[in-house]
């Protein structure tokens, strides 16, 4: 319990028996009240933006690994069908391709009198 306020010898100030609350305390309380009630949806709304924004982010880097690992497989996959072994299968199974063979070559040179 609180000692009443005075000024002077006998009159009190604010709450005193008997004496419920003035208004004003009534509307600090209710301005309190509202300030942490008012603080605590803006916390939780900030929050779920937050928690959104996470999940965004992980499926992003979820299909960006994805992304990434397509690309090494396909970069293998080029590597792997430009080599010459693949080259020469796709030369023998073709009937109108022959191996070149480098003793069958003749090079022929320009005549002395012609220009380019």
């Amino acid at each position: 319990m609180l000692a009443p306020l005075r000024r002077g010898k006998n009159e009190t100030l604010g709450r005193a028996n008997g004496v419920t609350r003035t208004g004003r305390s009534l509307l600090f309380g209710l301005v309190l009240v509202g300030l942490v009630t008012a603080s605590s949806i803006l916390y939780t709304s900030e929050r779920l933006v937050v928690e959104s924004m996470l999940e965004e982010n992980l499926s992003r880097e979820n299909a960006l690994e994805l992304i990434h690992k397509r690309t090494e497989k396909l970069a293998y996959d080029v590597a792997s069908l430009a080599g010459i072994r693949r080259i020469q299968e796709a030369m023998a199974r073709d009937s109108s391709m022959v191996v070149l063979d480098w003793k069958d070559v003749v090079a022929i040179d320009r005549p002395v009198g012609a220009s380019r």
